[in-house]
């Protein structure tokens, strides 16, 4: 789960309510989450709260660069990564470390569309999330995509 722009107020709370209804009514188990932005971030924060109600999904981080669990625990040790933000497993793709780090991130995201069924998006029908977005639409993932409140 992933895409977007800072979000705004009220739309945590349609993630919240999207993640369940895939939880719920899809069978979702697994989420794909990153930290490279406010909607990213944000996404993971109710992915994290959800698993406290929902204890079989698990959460994977998938990282574009080493750089990410540095800055998550210091250490590529991921216990010492779970122990500030939480996840079950993370994920450095194929070709990550081929690049600079914003080819890192296009590869990660590749990786996300090539591995997903479901992507809660928030963007503004333009930039490097809306390219996401209609990359993933292609792929044949379905994009829920979210408006502000």
């Amino acid at each position: 789960m992933k895409c977007g722009h800072r979000t705004p107020p009220g739309l945590k709370a349609q993630i919240r309510e999207q993640a369940v209804n895939l939880i719920e009514n899809e069978e979702v188990d697994t989420f794909l989450v990153g930290e490279k932005g406010g909607f990213e971030i944000d996404a993971y924060d109710v992915v994290l709260e959800l698993q406290k109600e929902y204890p079989h999904i698990r959460i994977i981080f998938v990282i574009s660069n080493i750089t990410d669990l540095h800055e998550m625990g210091g250490v590529y040790d991921k216990n010492c990564v779970q122990e500030r933000r939480g996840f079950d497993d993370f994920i450095y793709p194929p070709k990550c470390e081929l690049g600079y780090k914003r080819l890192g991130i296009v590869y990660r995201n590749r990786y996300i569309i090539e591995n997903t069924d479901f992507i809660i998006a928030y963007n503004k029908r333009e930039g490097k999330a809306y390219e996401f977005c209609k990359s993933a639409k292609g792929k044949g993932v379905k994009v829920i995509e979210l408006a502000g409140s």
